[in-house]
């Protein structure tokens, strides 16, 4: 049992209270809690809950003495609801969120007076989506509220203020052509109100301000000009207002793997604009995020797994006459998703110089700062929650207390090197062949990516939809969270964003895709039932393994099935993405195909390893089987690098359309490598590959030609899963192969081939695969022989 003490706006805690649960009596999963101190000591809290494929936004009060009142729900119908705000006044709370109606984002608000909810107000204009609200408190009366506001195809800030039960009209704060997101408002002792947010001007993000009272100043930038800084924080005080963000650099690291390193800085606003906060030899980096965040690879590699809280989150408050910056990390490196819990790290900032690292709470993951005045006993009140566990996240008021800490130190994290991106040499124009009288254009994709949205994954949605686009430069993407992971289910607030940001990504130029992953697992002991719980639930008994699979939808996007809400029934499933018009893939190194039209493709290879070379009868035998599957390759990335993460697809379509690159997959017109754009045009009679041919004699001309990035070393023929021939590369980069049957025997032959480049790369554990990977592997031809066998000539060239 976790012993938390609870708090109160005074510095003394009443007696015989151990321990404070805020949602113990709940039956939803709950998540993105939001918490403040009133005026007179009582804590308000709200936060997300979801539970049978509906969100809803519910609230607590926590009265001085610790007693719970009822929780109350304030989202007042079942849909499609996101995180929400709590604001204390003096007549009562004010919540904030966002919520989807029809397809169309809106910020609401609603207040708490005389023990009811009134009812709810729709705060952002109704042509703009609005996502990312937040709130403060401007007195006793009023209110403020901001959030990213979508107008002419860009993002803007957007605030309103509350004074006297009336609303004012919206007002436009950041600039008309750029993408601001998340934004964050601060108020001064002196009365001042600040917004900060971060913008994207297409190369990085960049974290900007702007006072707007007691009257509008000029929007000011707060992070270093040409560095990628994004999700600020602010906290304005009697020693200064100061700001916090996160900061990444994109790094490279022996043999090619890419990722990005993540920092925390502070900056404080004087006289003369914003400086940063430095240390005693000048260094502005306040954290290096690295352990449990980002592999090490110096001088081995060694990489690190998922965690369910919050690793790029900074905090800041004031506690014993000192601003302090904190963060939380994951405690064990490698440790286990669903097992391992988190630390809450803390800096002050004395005599504006920073001072030292200390840790002030473990044991818990998912700290969220309680919005409260400075704490000069050295005490300050937090949330943090439990470990999941069946579908229940438990969260705690604790006290931390920066006079009672354990020392920290920081672990060195060598052989990562800033690297420019996009790696144009890696680069190539676009290709095009012809078939059947037919152009086609190869466009290359990463159908498998990961957001913050995935329970264990981090980046932000909008932020990776621009690193695959600008950074990694693909073509096309797919952004697939989990549907339900470590006792984690993917709402449905975050299910319709992540496609939300599908579908505004889009470009002529670029084409984003909605869908998710379908994260089943399966017993692998035969009188098991599928529908046992058990399966999926840690520690995963029944010996069952994953089965997952990529669902692609078109832009209209299908249904969200967990499913442990359909009893595993993977049927259902297949029924559901065909009713869509969508598609799977299967994924990982274990899997069970169902042989339904809607499963068109196996992934062989992806950033966690290249299954097809570990266990390449678990590929080789569903094609045995008769069943007709292309092959790709996908990042699913976890450490925010999609396109970049050691595989790619090649689709050859007529267009960079949804249904060009959807028909594309279905006909298995598509290759897979293993990150490289090396480019295969692999045909059967002329017949581009994923083609079915009949032969009536068994007579049969396939043809490879390549185009690589490096060197071949090798080309590898495989037919019916045996390996039938090698071509040597002899150095080439651009290299015509051909191989002719002339007596196959009756039946259903299959062919692929197999690239590799020179040097290789090696297959790295974890999430860790070199971005440019050296191995490809064609899509199958089938020839289906219908005559009798005449014996097994062959000729070669």
């Amino acid at each position: 049992t976790l012993l938390c003490t609870p708090v109160r706006a005074a510095d003394d805690v009443p007696a015989g209270i151990q321990e404070l649960l805020i949602n113990e009596d709940g039956v939803t999963y709950d998540s993105h809690p939001s918490a403040a101190l009133a005026a007179d000591g009582s804590t308000w809290v709200a936060w997300h809950a979801y539970r049978d494929r509906k969100d809803r936004v519910l609230s607590r009060r926590i009265g001085v003495n610790g007693e719970l009142n009822p929780v109350s729900s304030v989202s007042e119908a079942d849909g499609i609801h996101g995180p929400p705000v709590i604001v204390p006044l003096a007549g009562g709370p004010w919540v904030t969120w966002s919520t989807c109606t029809d397809g169309r984002w809106s910020v609401r608000g609603r207040r708490f007076s005389h023990g009811v909810w009134e009812p709810d107000a729709t705060l952002s204009t109704a042509e703009t989506d609005a996502i990312y609200p937040t709130a403060a408190r401007l007195d006793d009366d009023r209110l403020i509220v901001a959030w990213a506001a979508r107008e002419s195809k860009h993002f803007r800030i957007c605030t309103r203020v509350l004074a006297r039960d009336s609303w004012q009209p919206p007002v436009m704060l950041s600039a008309e052509h750029v993408d601001a997101y998340r934004p964050h408002i601060t108020v001064t002792p002196c009365g001042e109100v600040w917004v900060l947010w971060d913008e994207y001007d297409g190369s990085n993000y960049r974290v900007r301000t702007r006072a707007i009272l007691p009257r509008t100043g000029p929007v000011e930038s707060v992070s270093p000009e040409g560095e990628h800084c994004l999700a600020p924080t602010a906290l304005a005080t009697s020693q200064g207002l100061y700001a916090a963000w996160l900061r990444k650099v994109d790094v490279v690291g022996s043999p090619g793997v890419i990722s990005q390193l993540h920092t925390l800085q502070v900056a404080v606003r004087g006289a003369d604009g914003w400086t940063m906060v430095i240390d005693e030899n000048g260094n502005s980096t306040a954290a290096e995020l690295t352990h449990g965040l980002m592999a090490q690879i110096h001088p081995q590699p060694v990489p690190t797994g998922g965690y369910l809280g919050r690793r790029t989150k900074p905090m800041l408050i004031e506690s014993d006459g000192s601003v302090w910056l904190l963060w939380e990390r994951k405690s064990d490196h490698r440790g286990r998703t669903w097992q391992v819990s988190g630390d809450l790290i803390g800096r002050p900032i004395q005599e504006g110089r920073w001072g030292r690292v200390v840790t002030l709470h473990h044991g818990l993951i998912d700290y969220h700062a309680i919005k409260a005045a400075k704490s000069p006993a050295g005490r300050f009140p937090m949330l943090a929650s439990q470990l999941p566990r069946r579908m229940r996240r438990l969260y705690h008021r604790i006290r931390c207390d920066v006079r009672n800490t354990e020392d920290f130190e920081q672990d060195r994290w060598d052989g990562w090197t800033p690297v420019q991106l996009p790696v144009t040499d890696e680069l190539i124009s676009r290709h095009e062949v012809s078939a059947v009288e037919t152009r086609f254009k190869l466009y290359w994709a990463d159908l498998h990516c990961h957001s913050r949205l995935t329970a264990d994954a981090e980046g932000e949605p909008d932020e990776l939809m621009y690193y695959a686009r600008d950074r990694a430069c693909l073509d096309a993407v797919v952004f697939t969270n989990n549907d339900f992971i470590y006792d984690v289910p993917l709402t449905q607030y975050e299910y319709t964003l992540s496609n939300f940001f599908a579908r505004i990504g889009t470009r002529t130029d670029f084409l984003a895709l909605p869908g998710y992953e379908w994260t089943s697992r399966v017993p692998g002991i035969s009188d098991a039932q599928v529908s046992d719980p058990s399966n999926w639930t840690p520690p995963y008994r029944n010996k069952s393994f994953p089965n997952h699979r990529s669902i692609i939808y078109p832009p209209g996007g299908g249904p969200l099935l967990h499913y442990p809400e359909v009893g595993n029934d993977i049927a259902i499933l297949n029924a559901a993405v065909a009713g869509a018009g969508g598609i799977t893939l299967t994924q990982h190194n274990a899997f069970v195909t169902t042989g339904h039209p809607v499963e068109v493709a196996m992934e062989l290879t992806s950033g966690w390893g290249r299954y097809i070379a570990d266990r390449p009868s678990l590929f080789h035998q569903p094609l045995n089987r008769g069943l007709r599957l292309g092959f790709v390759a996908c990042g699913d990335t976890h450490r925010r690098a999609p396109g970049l993460s050691g595989a790619l697809t090649g689709i050859y379509a007529r267009e960079l359309t949804s249904e060009a690159i959807l028909d594309a997959l279905r006909a298995r017109r598509c290759f897979a490598t293993s990150g490289s754009r090396i480019i295969l045009d692999s045909r059967a009679n002329g017949s581009l590959m994923g083609s079915e041919l009949q032969s009536r004699h068994g007579r049969i001309r396939l043809t490879l030609h390549i185009i690589a990035r490096r060197p071949v070393l090798s080309t590898t023929l495989i037919r019916d899963g045996q390996e039938l021939m090698t071509f040597g590369g002899n150095g080439r980069r651009d290299q015509r192969l051909v191989w002719e049957e002339k007596h196959l025997s009756k039946g259903t032959h299959w062919y692929y081939w197999r690239v590799a480049q020179t040097p290789a790369t090696p297959d790295l554990p974890g999430n860790l695969n070199p971005a440019f990977g050296h191995l490809a592997w064609s899509s199958p031809h089938w020839i289906v022989v219908t005559g009798p066998a005449k014996g097994d000539k062959r000729n070669a060239e």
